[in-house]
């Protein structure tokens, strides 16, 4: 296979996956994946909502079970930043994709569709507070002046977009009457919050879900946007159809056994993957 390329990593076999998760945080450091064609791989590009190592923890057993269906390498990928990672989709440096719906609208121009999406509980965003905050709801009148407010990146769909259009409907004008602050992940926002760097956080449920439980047990969720179509798993147009059908039938079939409901915990995704196409996502973003 010839050396790793920055950002990517093969899943074979399941012994160092903690050193595997390390490898992939040092190559976020040092330049851009070279084309899926030069390795003779799929690779699985994730957009960056959480920090490198605890995507290559989530994403990894997934990979593996990905590539031992369709008999070929599958490489877990992500990127520095959203306008990164999706300047990488518009060059098409992804075969499959997990990204959020309203990066997924704009995916569908540059040659993918979606096969897939995350089932069960509704696609919304969250808005979070310490538990001994003395907020209590979202009412205009009652919020502190100049609140300090954390979200990931400005691109994140559930955890940004979404939650600061709730706001705006119940009439607050986040940059005007918040202190504004971007941590680049839902973990590092959920962080902030938790460490008092924030008095309140957007995310969505998963990533809660995700953290330590000293860390979940400390918050509380203050507010939830109204729903949306889920995260989708969308592949590159050129893709095999025989491949394509493969990667939807471990997908949807994870939940059946042991291992895929490891996969799908690991994951922070109990619900599992359903069967989607491109129709409930060209939409998404308009008012």
């Amino acid at each position: 296979m010839g050396k790793c390329s920055p950002l990517l990593f093969t899943s074979r076999g399941r012994a160092g996956a903690a050193a595997r998760s390390a490898l992939v945080a040092l190559f976020m450091l040092f330049g851009t994946p070279s084309s899926s064609a030069d390795q003779g791989v799929y690779r699985l590009g994730v957009l960056p909502l959480q920090s490198p190592n605890k995507l290559a923890v989530m994403f990894l057993p997934l990979a593996e079970a990905l590539s031992e269906r369709l008999g070929r390498p599958v490489q877990f990928v992500t990127a520095p930043s959203f306008s990164a990672f999706m300047t990488r989709v518009s060059e098409k440096n992804y075969d499959i994709l997990y990204l959020n719906p309203l990066l997924c609208s704009r995916a569908l121009a540059h040659g993918y569709h979606v096969v897939a999406k995350v089932g069960g509980e509704p696609f919304t965003g969250i808005l979070v507070v310490r538990r001994d905050s003395p907020l209590k709801e979202l009412d205009p009148a009652q919020l502190p002046s100049r609140l300090r407010i954390g979200f990931p990146d400005p691109g994140a769909y559930a955890a940004t977009v979404m939650t600061r259009r709730y706001l705006s409907r119940l009439g607050i004008d986040v940059d005007r009457r918040f202190q504004v602050k971007y941590f680049g992940s839902q973990d590092s926002a959920l962080m902030a919050l938790y460490s008092g760097l924030v008095d309140m956080a957007g995310t969505w449920k998963p990533s809660l879900r995700s953290m330590p439980k000293d860390v979940r047990n400390d918050l509380r969720v203050i507010a939830e946007t109204p729903p949306e179509p889920q995260m989708p798993i969308a592949v590159r147009n050129d893709m095999l159809p025989a491949d394509a059908d493969a990667i939807v039938a471990v997908l949807t079939e994870l939940g059946q056994t042991p291992r895929g409901q490891a996969i799908l915990g690991g994951m922070a995704l109990p619900q599992g993957f359903v069967a989607a196409n491109d129709r409930e996502y060209e939409t998404v973003g308009g008012e």
